[in-house]
């Protein structure tokens, strides 16, 4: 329902008092510190009301603005409820191996899982490098010490990975991204530049050494870096 609609609906209930004798215009403007040519321009509909003004009204006259509301539509949205929950997509919540080894992770072994808003995982902006079709987009993992240390976040930092995101294109214009990276059997959360054939893990900790890893012959970047963090979310 439109404010457009509350404020007919409140001019409506208004003349339905005054018809019936229980109020008059000018009372009505002074209990709720109007002038009297404001409240006769509301209620013949040549001006609207402002938030404030509208509220000091519902205030005399002891009304919430539900009781303003056409009581079908406020059934049907009761009814639609349940379905909010479509507008939300859990992510689970992994260890960083598998968010760097597995493209694809069972429930089984998901930790936990955060809900986020569909509609801010869409706007976030893929840039694939390879095959990833078969990856599950989003992953949450925990920065464990080491590499909470590395980034200067706080020890079991929640990070929103994406897995579509691998290219080492600058996200936007601001701080350098941050992804998970393969290094030989182990993991990191580092930034990331690429020269020489090598992948240069780099902390944002100046006192956190810097580490080189060799990209092996017949290898690409999409064998290294996991993906983007792309939210730091809640601690779990």
């Amino acid at each position: 329902m439109r404010i457009a609609d509350l404020q007919d609906s409140l001019r409506a209930h208004i003349w339905a008092r005054i018809h019936r004798g229980e109020l008059t215009g000018s009372a009505l403007s002074r209990d709720a510190g109007f002038q009297q040519a404001h409240m006769s321009n509301f209620l013949n509909a040549r001006r609207g009301l402002s938030p404030e003004a509208m509220d000091r009204l519902l205030d005399v006259l002891e009304l919430e603005v539900l009781d303003l509301a056409d009581p079908e539509e406020l059934r049907l949205r009761a009814l639609q409820r349940p379905e909010r929950a479509s507008s939300f997509d859990s992510v689970p919540l992994v260890s960083l191996h598998d968010a760097v080894f597995a493209p694809n992770v069972p429930p089984r072994q998901a930790r936990d899982s955060l809900k986020f808003r569909k509609r801010f995982l869409q706007r976030l902006k893929p840039d694939t490098i390879g095959e990833r079709g078969d990856w599950l987009r989003f992953v949450l993992v925990k920065a464990d010490a080491s590499n909470a240390m590395a980034l200067r976040l706080a020890p079991g930092a929640v990070l929103v990975l994406d897995r579509h995101y691998n290219s080492v294109r600058p996200y936007q214009q601001g701080p350098p991204n941050i992804y998970a990276v393969r290094a030989g059997t182990e993991c990191a959360i580092r930034h990331v530049l690429v020269s020489s054939g090598r992948v240069i893990l780099r902390p944002h900790n100046q006192d956190w050494p810097v580490e080189l890893v060799e990209i092996a012959h017949g290898k690409g970047l999409p064998d290294y870096i996991a993906g983007r963090v792309c939210h730091t979310a809640v601690d779990l």
